[in-house]
């Protein structure tokens, strides 16, 4: 049973950059996907890129963009995509639940039509806004350090 937003004790921060699967329900096929999300002071916002399994190219891949809230463990966002060479956009529904440590979150994504497709996510984080942002930094100039070295 999900306890009332006002329940739920705050918790850390949910940027950072996440890796994921999500399932379409009656079905095992699970879909992975990569996150980036940033979070400020419940607000989230963040892009996802995905493979792309409506496409007729074997590595086609697909960008959305996401916005939500949270509040305490509950987190909701919207997933919204491009559908088609006119332009619309679709919108997918995210409902779930973070750990106390904010490392994995998973729930539930649905269309707002109920007669749509709807399934279960999962998301674990891979890095924080800050690790993830230096990491790659850090790991350039202790490779340019050994360069000059050797």
């Amino acid at each position: 049973m999900t306890k009332p937003y006002s329940a739920r004790t705050p918790s850390h921060d949910l940027s950072g950059l996440w890796t994921g699967f999500y399932a379409y329900d009656l079905t095992d096929d699970a879909v992975p996907f990569t996150a980036w999300i940033s979070e400020d002071e419940g607000t989230i916002t963040g892009s996802v890129l995905e493979d792309d399994i409506t496409s007729m190219e074997p590595d086609g891949e697909c960008t959305s963009e996401i916005i939500g809230e949270r509040r305490g463990l509950d987190v909701r966002f919207t997933k919204i995509e491009t559908a088609g060479p006119d332009g619309s956009l679709e919108l997918l529904r995210y409902q779930g639940d973070t750990d106390p440590e904010c490392c994995v979150i998973s729930g539930v994504w649905f269309f707002d039509d109920p007669a749509e497709s709807s399934g279960t996510f999962m998301m674990t984080r891979i890095s924080g806004a800050l690790k993830a942002a230096i990491q790659p930094a850090a790991a350039s100039e202790s490779q340019i350090g050994r360069n000059t070295e050797d």
